[in-house]
């Protein structure tokens, strides 16, 4: 197989940018393309971060479909216990080492958090927005590893996934920035934050100048490329679904809204000013965790659920009618109750329903073999499957806020290779915090739009 042109394009741009971003459209072969430079540059060492699944099923599995052998007998995945990782770290044979994101703590030592114990010529960031936030300790450990790297690479299809802020954080992990500290001098002179004096206990920085100069300094490194330019992409139409809610969910989310407290079908709930928000969007879907624990790791806080669900009850009837007339639907939600409460929905319409995790299931949707409902988390399926030989129906059940889960889930379905127009279906509860999800991820698609024409070659 050979490169396309465009990719070709991109490897050139490596060569001759140490430290860079490829802003590169979903299904533009990112990954093809930074395996051929690696394979061009043959580093004596290299280190490739990514989500934990595409660490551990993607790159080199790719290197191997591409004839790249030299890449991928080099290339070791580090994943297991801790006494795993340090054999796989320390395994002088495999130079080249592909690592989950979360376990990059390996790299260092706890006494000197600046100081990486190994060094590697190349390191390569895989969805480089997970890496956005400077505070974290995934953005840290990257910007010291790639700070002292030779070269370091960035990979995003959603560069600006919310919004302009996330910019520092993204250049930062590459070394494009000499320091982490100087973020908040730079947001202070490109953003406002118009949550000022509201009494609030969060924050909304909006840009106040226009995005051209934010990435004056850094639009040289950037190698941006639009799917639309080089895809074959279906037709995708998106469908609101505004659902009114039952008169006792409305009056329970309307006194929770005003009073920080309700009660659920005979259980008082309370909860803080700060939780108020994400409490509010799980009422959208009919019930409430009344710890101050929100979601971690697939496990939550007890739920107390209400005697019905206006909202899931619609989804659910909207599958069931979608299975009724042969077609596959992909489904994605936001909470671990929201997926429990589907699933005995499910099972009461006679729907058949499995998790994207599930062993078999991508394959079993792939092949036709899929009479019913796929379900997933936009955060840990959102990147990485082909899901477009399978279906052409999306939907969202509970719509997330996060404009590179939301796109980058949409083109499971909406990318090249699907024969069929591409249907997204969005429900909403009618009047609550749920109305601006759709207007802010607009505006976000907006400024994404805006980006991609300042820097796309």
């Amino acid at each position: 197989m050979k490169l396309h042109e465009y990719q070709q394009r991109s490897v050139e741009f490596m060569a001759a940018h140490p430290r860079c971003i490829l802003s590169v459209g979903m299904g533009l072969g990112k990954t093809a393309a930074v395996l051929h430079y690696i394979e061009r540059l043959r580093p004596h060492s290299c280190l490739i971060v990514a989500p934990k699944r595409v660490a551990e099923t993607v790159w080199k599995q790719e290197a191997e479909k591409w004839g790249l052998w030299t890449v991928a007998e080099s290339m070791e995945v580090v994943k297991g216990t801790p006494a795993q990782r340090r054999k796989a770290w320390d395994d002088t044979m495999h130079p080249y080492k592909v690592v989950g994101r979360d376990n990059l703590g390996d790299l260092f030592d706890k006494a000197h958090p600046s100081r990486p114990i190994r060094d590697f010529e190349v390191v390569v960031l895989d969805e480089l927005t997970s890496f956005k936030a400077i505070g974290s300790k995934r953005t840290q450990h990257v910007f010291h590893l790639a700070k002292s790297a030779q070269r370091a690479i960035g990979l995003t299809g959603t560069f600006l996934a919310n919004g302009a802020i996330d910019i520092f954080g993204q250049c930062a992990a590459v070394g494009l920035a000499d320091d982490l500290k100087a973020f908040y001098s730079w947001r202070a002179r490109y953003f406002k934050d118009v949550m000022a004096g509201s009494g609030m206990a969060w924050h909304k920085w909006r840009l106040v100048v226009p995005l051209d100069e934010v990435l004056h300094q850094v639009k040289s490194d950037i190698f941006t490329l639009d799917s639309k330019d080089y895809l074959d992409i279906p037709p995708v139409s998106v469908v609101a679904h505004p659902i009114e809610l039952y008169k006792d969910e409305r009056e329970r989310y309307d006194n929770l809204e005003a009073f920080l407290g309700c009660d659920i079908d005979g259980v008082g709930v309370s909860v803080k000013e700060d939780a108020k928000f994400m409490k509010l969007q799980t009422m959208c879907d009919g019930f409430i965790y009344t710890g101050d624990t929100f979601e971690e790791d697939g496990f939550y806080d007890h739920v107390v659920r209400g005697p019905h669900s206006a909202k899931l009850e619609a989804v659910a009837d909207f599958c069931e009618r979608c299975v009724n007339e042969n077609e596959h639907v992909l489904l994605f939600y936001a909470f671990c109750a929201e997926r429990e409460w589907l699933h005995e929905m499910f099972e009461a319409r006679g729907i058949f329903y499995m998790e994207v995790g599930k062993p078999g299931a991508i394959d079993r949707w792939n092949a036709g073999d899929f009479d019913g409902v796929l379900m997933a988390h936009p955060a840990s399926a959102g990147h990485g499957l082909n899901l477009q030989s399978g279906g052409r129906i999306l939907v969202w059940s509970t719509l997330t806020y996060n404009y590179e889960y939301y796109a980058q889930a949409n083109a499971r379905l909406a990318r090249q290779g699907q024969q069929k127009s591409v249907q997204i279906h969005i429900f909403t509860a009618a009047k609550t915090v749920e109305d601006g999800k759709q207007k802010a991820l607009e505006r976000k698609d907006k400024e994404q739009g805006q980006f991609l024409a300042m820097t796309k070659q």
